[in-house]
């Protein structure tokens, strides 16, 4: 009774159950054939919890009974089981000590009467704490970071409703920009946050939630404060790439090779190269054009033995993965993904943002998107299309690490509605 809950006090406080007692201490039953000792134990732990379990009738019901009968003359003289009653807060279970070695170790090393094991055990508790105090310093600034994208996103997006380029105040405009870098760096904020989440914590929802909701509202800025179309183009590219020009140009380097940033840190070296080797040529070089280039040129391995995974496969729209056969030199704990997204459906998809998360031992990072708007299914031309190259780097070599620990959320915009997948 002391170790169980409100389940099994209703199972003992049943007939089916007292009667079985009741037959103990009652002389038309047992009650001749038991010792005293036995049927003064009965009718203690009937009366205890009698007071112990007011909420449990039938218990107090069968010990007035014993009572009418004259089995039970006076109440037994007990120190009352407070540990039946419900407990209105439980202490509140310290994660440190989930660790089931460390808390093994540390019991081994407190039962020991050794000075060193003693001081061992300090050092342990110690680094145990500091280990506690950092989550409660990493929930704390994770709650913050949430609360502050929440306002942020709310009052840019009420700002943007209310804006009229002629009718707006410069302060109000300052105001904008300064809202936007705000979200603009709590997107990059919200995106380290999720890489860091274990795949099984509840929060992690709350995050990508999060990170959707910056990318939707700057998304917005551009498009109603900059004039620019989502993916990136405004419409005076647009008309320069429709009348048969080139596209844009590369005015200096540092265009180009923010596209390999996230190679550096990887140490994909030979991409690297690549790139300044494109960037030397004097040619009209398309950004698109170079992308696929500078990628597909390094991961011409993808299309490989391994067949991809459909990842999302609703309304017509498709997510496969596919996986690259061979690993970035230099780097065997890296793994090479495409992500590519088909439209077969008769709507239009815009608003097309895909987001992966990983656990914090393991690092994840998606390359700028080819786009994010599909075209309307054609049946005379191949379907549109949207790729993304994404790197996974798991250092510590977890097995099945794709398949048990990452995490994708998928959000686009079909049909006049808002489509969000986790």
């Amino acid at each position: 009774m002391k170790n169980c809950g409100q389940r099994f006090h209703n199972e003992v406080g049943k007939f089916k159950f007292l009667n079985e007692l009741i037959k103990v201490v009652s002389p038309k039953y047992l009650g001749d054939k038991i010792s005293e000792k036995v049927k003064r134990k009965v009718i203690e732990l009937l009366y205890c919890w009698t007071v112990s379990l007011p909420d449990e009738t039938k218990i107090s019901e069968a010990y007035q009974m014993l009572k009418t009968q004259g089995i039970v003359s006076v109440d037994p003289e007990i120190s009352l089981d407070v540990t039946l009653l419900p407990s209105p807060s439980a202490r509140p279970k310290n994660p440190v000590f989930d660790d089931e070695r460390k808390s093994k170790k540390l019991a081994e090393l407190l039962k020991s009467k050794k000075p060193e094991d003693l001081q061992e055990a300090n050092r342990l508790i110690k680094s145990m704490v500091k280990e506690d105090e950092a989550r409660a310093q990493k929930a704390t600034k994770q709650k913050s970071t949430l609360e502050a994208a929440s306002n942020s996103v709310k009052l840019l997006n009420e700002m943007l409703t209310h804006f009229s380029p002629e009718g707006s105040t410069d302060g109000d405009k300052e105001l904008i920009r300064e809202l936007y870098g705000d979200c603009d760096k709590l997107r990059q904020t919200i995106s380290q946050l999720a890489s860091e989440t274990e795949d099984n914590d509840s929060s992690l929802g709350d995050i990508l939630q999060a990170s959707d909701d910056l990318s939707h509202v700057i998304n917005s800025y551009k498009k109603i404060i900059e004039g620019a179309k989502i993916n990136g183009e405004t419409e005076e590219a647009q008309q320069r790439s429709s009348s048969g020009n080139k596209g844009m140009f590369f005015s200096n380097r540092s265009a180009a090779l923010t596209l390999t940033v996230g190679l550096f840190s990887l140490g994909v070296y030979k991409c690297c190269l690549l790139c300044h080797i494109i960037v030397g040529y004097p040619a009209v070089i398309n950004l698109f054009s170079l992308f696929f280039f500078f990628f597909f040129s390094c991961l011409r391995c993808v299309s490989g033995k391994v067949c991809p995974v459909t990842a999302y496969d609703k309304n017509g729209v498709r997510v496969l993965l596919h996986f690259a056969t061979d690993c970035p030199p230099g780097r065997p704990d890296v793994l090479v993904m495409v992500a590519s997204m088909l439209n077969t459906s008769p709507q239009a998809v815009r608003n097309v943002l895909l987001q992966v998360a990983v656990p914090k031992m393991m690092k994840v990072r998606l390359q700028p998107p080819s786009g994010t708007e599909l075209a309307p299914f054609n049946p005379v031309l191949p379907p549109a299309a949207i790729t993304q190259v994404m790197l996974l780097a798991n250092p510590l070599k977890v097995p099945n690490s794709t398949e048990s620990f990452l995490h994708v959320a998928l959000h686009y915009r079909f049909s006049q509605s808002n489509v969000l997948w986790m």
